[in-house]
């Protein structure tokens, strides 16, 4: 089956498996996994009495002949990204590790598929299990008492089965379904059914499903007891005449899954396709409730394989249960033999494979450890080994039956030629569950017209963000077959940003190699803001022949704006503005013509006006416009002040009554406006006040010139190469006739702000809808100086010039040198800049990301094709947030009330919640200067578990919330006697504040009267 945009035989009920994440014994990702399941790993590890010793295993166990000193343990599980997440260290501590690695894998899984939660437009369904909390009842309460320490309800969330997917849904902003799933073993495979059903049924777009389960303490063995399912000599053999059963595991895994029509429209990394998924239960038609059942088993794959709608001869893969029990495995044969005979009497033509023999039995886990080897199976067309098996279990039949034990890596090339597989995962309880997987074949081809390609990175810390460098240069480098420009879609529109930032643009995988290799730097950037964004759009002197050529040849939207101006003009008034814009370089005439007020002003507005709205498309929407001078124009008609026809038609009118007034001249000076004041008579006239110091007047040629002999010599100063004196009394002539036509046009409020060059303030409805307005903008003066500050004063930071050039940014530089957290950015490069058109715009989004300005990408990239790809995942710095088993080093209930927590000398130096160093927030840290706030410093420290709380610290940006509120209310009232409203805690919420609060409470307590 091929799967491609142009396929038009993709069934309904088929799923997509867009991403897959796991950490296993042996094997921290994905990739890991499939290396050892190639070679045929057995990923056990084999402890010494002094490693057993250290995790707490009783000396009795350690001598008892039964006790089998191995297991299937998973890496650093004390380990955890708490502040990437949003926990406190206190918080992180009392959480089940179960949960915490499904959370991680959960991201790990989104991004792996290159989405990013919190800009997916559709809804994402969670769909998880965890097993029974053993950090609860081995750790946690061998170390606290339970009823009395106040942080009951905390340690409830973090780690009761029912807040697991919650959980996630809440930290990865995911709005579908959110389920817990428990069927014992069947757990996670469970999960991706009602994944599937919830998908087919449009409750979601895409689904995360699996489970994760962890067996405490990690560095442990087991008890072997005959008749029970752990094996006796320590090794799963599945199907195997010595299998005695299987050994515990310990790991996570989750799948991605989306309706396959979606995944191919979206331009996802199709794994594998569900063609079917099944689930019943045995009911009580078995000889115990935990034994397995021939009739259930085969109904549940059955059903799979009916819902798939293949012909049963072309799966040639099982991934079983496989739990090398002397009872399970025949059970599963023949219920797979029952299953498969119903439609053909073929024998030995599937393989069969089980993967507990390679990492044991993940419990909540098994099914998804199953279906990401099957699916790893499918994709890299191999059939890997089924280790430890040796002879065939004589209960088995596999000579009379369709399947054989695969023993050896091999190609997959069955005879039907495609590629088909089922897993199966069967739960203690009677949930059976089974999966019908097909191949999907990648027929995608990349088409982009973009020579300049973008690269934008981030992290939550700086270390993580040279982190993520690193490994981009990395995968880059060492996979060659993968297109650079689908790796670059991917990290863009697939990762969510993080504070620290940084980017580039490349034409090629070398250069790119070359600028991640050279070191990127990082940028802690602001929060996003986007009311804050302004437009500033120039006026007549920036222009210049094939200004945004290589945008218009390039980029669809841009050239659809244009085009659509073009078509009004030549329809309208016969005025060719292509061929006026993009004139031969070659031909001085064209230059002439376009410096001729006639046709600057149009086609400035033209370009202005086209790069504007693709900004918008792009996501990047202003909240406020300010022109300069005709680049007023373009801000109204941006807002919605009159329409692009009647625009386009003012510009041209206006340019040709402009043109055939008497020529001025203009003089730009290097003075202030009360400076400037001297100099104005009847003949000259104050035109333009860009900013403090630089002022521009207009009038006769002769009357400049006289002003030139006037001013001294330390004055700068020039004559502007203009046609005209614009902005000055040499207009009166145009009057009349710009009011003819003013009043053919129907004029509307405006939809945005405008600051107006007339007055410098925002731009009233009235004015905008009057032609006396648009009259007075063009004889009085341009107030650009005014109108900057003006938009500083109200707190917008973010100010585009959408043009060409950047002369409103020099403007707006010197405006706003008292106001440094403002940020300027070009668009077009300017006449003497020969830098790439589409190289210019693409250095610009990047620079406007690093700031914090939001960029749709899925609109970005909507003319080009490029494809999802999965990449190295987020680099989480995790550190130890654990309670050992058994140590009191929590809250000690010395006292009825749990408050009093002295610790000994030997706890202290181990206390489970260690001393981390303070987070980065937006303070800088202060100490405490009185005993209450050194007191309410200690509370919050105890609490949160962060070393050292500043006095200025907002308790919120520390990582705290309302439970949090609750217990520390309550620890002011154990110390101080009295209660604080939590409304007040919430409105201050710092330790100053708190500090102030207390010390009021006490002062209206003391009787005053007594004194």
């Amino acid at each position: 089956m091929e799967i491609s945009a142009q396929n038009d035989d993709l069934r309904d009920l088929d799923i997509a498996i867009i991403g897959m994440d796991c950490q296993v014994p042996g094997a921290d990702n994905v990739m890991q996994y499939w290396e050892n399941l190639c070679n045929g790993t057995e990923s056990l590890t084999f402890f010494t009495d002094e490693e057993l010793r250290a995790a707490g295993i009783p000396e009795e166990l350690l001598t008892n002949p039964e006790y089998r000193k191995c297991g299937f343990k998973i890496n650093d599980i004390e380990q955890f990204d708490a502040a990437f997440f949003g926990f406190t260290p206190r918080e992180a501590a009392l959480m089940d590790p179960q949960q915490r690695i499904l959370l991680e894998s959960s991201w790990r899984l989104m991004e792996s598929a290159g989405y990013q939660s919190d800009q997916y437009a559709g809804k994402v369904g969670v769909f998880v299990g965890t097993g029974t909390s053993k950090y609860l009842l081995k750790n946690i309460m061998s170390s606290m008492d339970l009823d009395s320490t106040p942080e009951i309800r905390q340690i409830w969330i973090g780690n009761d089965v029912h807040y697991a997917s919650t959980m996630i849904s809440y930290k990865l902003n995911l709005k579908g379904p959110s389920v817990n799933v428990q069927t014992a073993c069947s757990t996670s495979l469970t999960a991706v059914v009602l994944g599937c059903q919830a998908l087919l049924n449009y409750q979601c777009d895409m689904a995360i499903a699996g489970g994760s389960s962890l067996s405490l303490p990690q560095d442990s063995g087991y008890l072997y007891i005959k008749g029970e399912v752990l094996a006796e000599d320590g090794h799963c053999r599945p199907f195997d005449k010595d299998c005695s059963g299987s050994l515990s595991g310990s790991g996570v895994g989750t799948v991605l899954l989306k309706r396959l029509e979606d995944a191919v429209n979206d331009r996802d990394h199709i794994i594998a396709v569900i063609k079917g998924a099944a689930f019943n239960n045995d009911g009580s038609a078995k000889v115990g409730y935990s034994a397995p059942s021939i009739e259930g088993e085969r109904n549940a794959i059955k059903s799979a394989q009916i819902l798939s709608e293949i012909d049963e001869e072309t799966i040639t893969y099982i991934e079983t249960h496989g739990t090398a029990t002397p009872m399970g495995d025949p059970i599963e044969i023949q219920a797979l033999t029952e299953a498969f005979s119903e439609a053909t009497d073929k024998l030995n033509f599937c393989a069969l494979g089980a993967v507990k023999a390679n990492i044991g039995h993940l419990d909540s886990a098994a099914g998804t450890a199953g279906l990401i080897k099957t699916s790893l199976m499918l994709q890299k067309q191999k059939l890997v080994p089924c280790i430890n098996y040796k002879e065939t279990n004589p209960n088995i039949d596999l000579k009379n039956s369709p399947f054989y034990v695969n023993t050896r890596l091999r190609d997959w090339n069955p005879d039907c030629r495609v590629r088909r597989a089922g897993v199966s995962s069967f739960g203690i309880g009677g949930t059976n569950v089974h999966v019908v997987l097909e191949e999907a074949i990648d027929t995608r081809k990349v088409e982009s017209h973009e020579e300049f390609q973008l690269l934008l990175l981030s992290a939550k810390t700086k270390t993580a963000y040279e982190e993520v460098a690193g490994q981009l240069l990395d995968f880059v480098q060492n996979n060659k077959d993968i297109d650079y420009r689908n790796i670059l879609y991917t990290m863009n529109i697939g990762r969510k940003r993080l504070p620290y930032r940084g980017g580039l643009v490349c034409n090629s995988r070398e250069e790119l190699i070359h600028k991640l290799g050279a070191s990127l730097p990082a940028v802690k950037s602001p929060n996003e803001n986007e009311k804050e964004i302004v437009f500033l759009f120039p006026g007549q002197g920036v222009q210049y022949v094939n200004m945004t050529k290589q945008l218009y040849d390039t980029k669809p939207i841009f050239r659809h704006e244009l085009d659509k101006c073009f078509e009004i003009l030549q329809k309208q008034l016969n005025y060719d503005l292509r061929q006026l814009i993009f004139a031969d370089q070659a031909d001085a005439k064209g230059e002439e013509k376009l410096t001729e007020t006639r046709n600057t002003q149009v086609a400035l507005f033209a370009v202005e006006y086209c790069l504007a709205k693709t900004l918008m498309h792009w996501g990047i929407t202003p909240k406020a416009l300010l022109g300069h001078s005709v680049g007023e124009y373009v801000a109204a008609c941006l807002a919605g002040v009159f329409s692009l026809e009647d625009g386009l038609r003012l510009m041209v009118m206006r340019g040709r009554i402009i043109q055939s007034l008497p020529a001025g001249e203009m003089l730009y000076v290097n003075m202030n406006e009360q400076e400037a004041q001297a100099y104005i008579n009847g003949k000259v006239s104050l035109a333009l006040i860009n900013s403090e110091n630089r002022v521009v007047l207009a009038g006769d040629s002769a009357a400049l010139q006289e002003v030139v002999e006037q001013i001294t010599e330390q004055r700068e100063y020039r004559i502007l190469h203009t046609s005209h004196a614009f902005h000055s009394y040499m207009m009166q002539g145009a009057v009349e006739d710009m009011l003819k036509v003013l009043q053919t046009v129907t004029f509307n409020k405006p939809m945005i702000p405008i600051m107006s060059n007339v007055t410098g303030e925002w731009l009233k409805p009235e004015e905008a809808m009057s032609a006396d307005y648009w009259i007075q903008h063009m004889l009085g003066t341009v107030r650009f100086k005014d109108a900057a500050l003006h938009l500083a004063q109200k707190n917008y930071k973010y100010f585009i010039e959408v043009g060409p050039g950047k002369t409103l940014s020099v403007f707006m530089q010197d405006n706003l040198k008292d106001y440094a957290e403002c940020l300027l950015f070009q668009t077009v490069r300017g006449i003497k800049n020969t830098m790439n058109d589409n190289k210019f715009l693409a250095e610009f989004v990047k620079k406007a990301w690093i700031s914090g300005l939001t960029i749709d990408f899925a609109k970005y990239y909507e003319d080009e094709i490029l494809f999802r790809t999965p990449l190295p995942t987020y680099p989480f710095e995790r550190k130890r947030h654990w309670i050992e088993a058994g140590k009191q080093k929590a809250y000690e209930a010395a006292g009825s009330n749990g408050w009093d927590r002295e610790l000994s000398a030997d706890s202290a130096e181990e206390a489970d919640t260690i001393e981390y160093n303070r987070p980065d927030i937006s303070v800088e840290y202060e100490q405490p200067d009185n005993a209450i706030e050194e007191s309410i410093v200690e509370i919050l420290q105890d609490i949160m578990g962060i070393t050292p709380i500043g006095i200025n610290d907002n308790f919120f940006e520390l990582g705290g919330h309302s439970l949090m509120i609750t217990q520390v209310v309550l620890r002011i009232k154990e110390l101080y006697g009295i209660e604080l409203q939590l409304k007040l805690f919430i409105e201050a919420p710092t330790v100053k504040n708190v500090a102030d609060l207390v010390l009021e409470e006490l002062s209206e307590s003391l009787d005053l009267d007594a004194v």
